[in-house]
């Protein structure tokens, strides 16, 4: 038992030290010593450590205003160590290699057809791709991001947006990856939380409670309380796009009927247009996209204006119960919501402090993610990399969910 706790808290304080570097490009040893609270023994000797192991680097001397030996510089070492992140679409998969510094060395857009499966293909790609371009060693674990929740006491994958079939189903797909990758670190994530720790890491977010909230086929949510992500990176604790805010609203798949994805989906804007009687350049098309409704709008479509501004009053209806739930200081609206634009975001300011808990809302701050479409991936590394990975312990077979 006293060997584990050394082996944690080693591990622990390895962690600490790389993502000091992590964040402080260039920092000395003395520095690292007085910010973590280590002591100057302690950190040379790891540090050592994670210089003999390629993870980081003595870039030479820095500044210094006092006297005696100028400081060394540290930093990390970049194309040493990776991790595979594979995001699964309804038609395709996402393959990147991502270096634990962020750089994304290979990426390709894989094509899926129906019958295909998803893990084979995320296999084939590793054994063909990745390994021929970097040693096995050299690879710390692979990311599984999926548009889905996923339970991690079942062991299952539900409310997905499309057909896993070829991969043995919803029940079946977590130990179609566990047998087909037995050899690797492996973790299944949510893809809205891998963009949610995205923006807190990339974008420096120091709210302790924060919210994410990405539109796509459907709206999902992710909440950060007191700087930990509400139930991992799995999507099963939070359910946001379900929240139903007309009783008497459209059906949805889940069973119940007026869920803020169903209300505020894609498919409702033609016929939101259609029903404001006045002309719009947008009804001509077949089918009307945010990206559409968000550009009219910036161009002067009156139309496309009010159907925003209705839009951003029905989902102020929700965001102020979450509001009013766990209070988050910041929220930031991610994935297709962007395209929507400025009138989006003034007008659900607007309607939150006319419709919400005044004494909880005039404290949140709301804005757009900095971020592309592409984060969510740089995300699922870090993810890993910080909560998965164990310096101290062989990593060879670990699966994780969340």
């Amino acid at each position: 038992m006293k060997l584990v706790n050394q082996q944690l808290i080693k591990n622990t304080n390895l962690k600490l030290l790389y993502n000091s570097v992590f964040k402080n490009r260039g920092i000395s040893r003395a520095a690292l010593a007085r910010q973590t609270g280590l002591s100057r023994t302690a950190v040379s000797a790891l540090i050592d450590e994670l210089s003999d192991r390629g993870f980081l680097f003595d870039s030479g001397t820095g500044d210094s205003s006092g006297a005696g030996r100028k400081p060394t510089c540290l930093e990390l070492c970049a194309g040493n160590y990776f991790v595979a992140v594979f995001g699964w679409e309804e038609s395709s998969v996402h393959a990147f290699l991502i270096d634990i510094c962020g750089t994304t060395s290979m990426q390709m857009r894989l094509d899926k057809a129906p019958s295909d499966s998803y893990s084979q293909i995320c296999r084939t790609f590793l054994m063909d791709q990745i390994l021929e371009q970097i040693r096995p060693e050299q690879l710390l674990g692979l990311c599984f991001v999926l548009p889905a929740m996923i339970d991690p006491e079942k062991e299952e994958v539900f409310s997905t947006t499309f057909s896993l079939a070829g991969d043995q189903g919803e029940a079946g797909v977590i130990p179609c990856l566990r047998s087909l990758f037995p050899d690797y670190a492996v973790a299944v994530l949510n893809d809205t939380a891998c963009c949610a720790y995205a923006e807190k890491i990339y974008t420096g977010i120091r709210e302790k409670d924060y919210a994410f909230i990405r539109f796509s086929r459907g709206i999902g949510a992710s909440l950060f309380i007191q700087d930990k992500l509400l139930g991992q990176a799995c999507a099963s604790y939070t359910q946001f796009g379900h929240f139903s805010i007309s009783h008497e609203g459209p059906p949805c798949p889940c069973g119940s009927r007026g869920c803020l994805e169903v209300v505020l989906s894609e498919s409702t804007l033609k016929g939101r247009l259609q029903a404001k009687g006045t002309a719009s350049s947008l009804l001509s098309m077949d089918t009307v996209r945010y990206e559409d409704l968000g550009r009219a709008a910036l161009y002067g479509d009156t139309a496309a204006v009010q159907v925003i501004r209705d839009l951003a009053g029905e989902f102020s209806f929700a965001l102020s119960n979450l509001i009013c739930l766990v209070h988050p200081r910041l929220i930031v609206l991610g994935g297709n919501s962007v395209s929507l634009g400025s009138v989006f975001l003034e007008e659900i300011r607007r309607s939150l402090s006319e419709t919400g808990f005044a004494r909880m809302t005039e404290n949140v701050k709301l804005r757009y993610s900095q971020l592309d479409s592409y984060a969510c991936y740089n995300g699922a590394m870090k993810y890993f990399f910080d909560h998965h990975y164990q310096f101290t312990e062989p990593m060879e077979g670990s699966f994780f969910i969340g």
